[in-house]
């Protein structure tokens, strides 16, 4: 039977989809949002800084009712805005919690994603 240009491009189609589904696999949307799960944490992190903190964090939003300080160098600090240490806890804390206009973020962080934040936070 000889191979017609149709068989060709079944064929095509079909390596195509095998290729896009092995590329998915162990995917979740978690990830796709995130990083790979093979990035490094700081990685990861800077990815939930850039969607999650540094709207806020690095701009000057004239729409916020108090301006939020920059995170750059957060942890060569000694204590927060609030007076707190600077400490891993105290940094989680107020993400998920949040603090006064900073929102809290418990619901849409999970831990992985906390953790890999503050590896982030202390790059910056």
């Amino acid at each position: 039977m000889p191979v017609t240009r149709w068989h060709r491009t079944r064929n095509c189609l079909w390596c195509a989809l095998i290729l896009l589904a092995l590329t998915t696999i162990g995917c979740s949307r978690d990830n796709l949002d995130y990083g790979p799960t093979f990035a490094s944490a700081e990685t990861r992190g800077s990815v939930v800084y850039e969607r999650n903190c540094a709207p806020c964090h690095e701009t000057d939003n004239l729409t916020l009712l108090k301006q939020p300080p920059k995170l750059k160098g957060l942890f060569k600090r000694k204590t927060l805005p609030s007076g707190n240490p600077v400490t891993d806890e105290q940094v989680r804390k107020t993400i998920l919690l949040g603090r006064a206009t900073m929102p809290p973020f418990a619901r849409s962080l999970d831990e992985k994603q906390t953790d890999d934040l503050l590896r982030y936070l202390h790059t910056l």
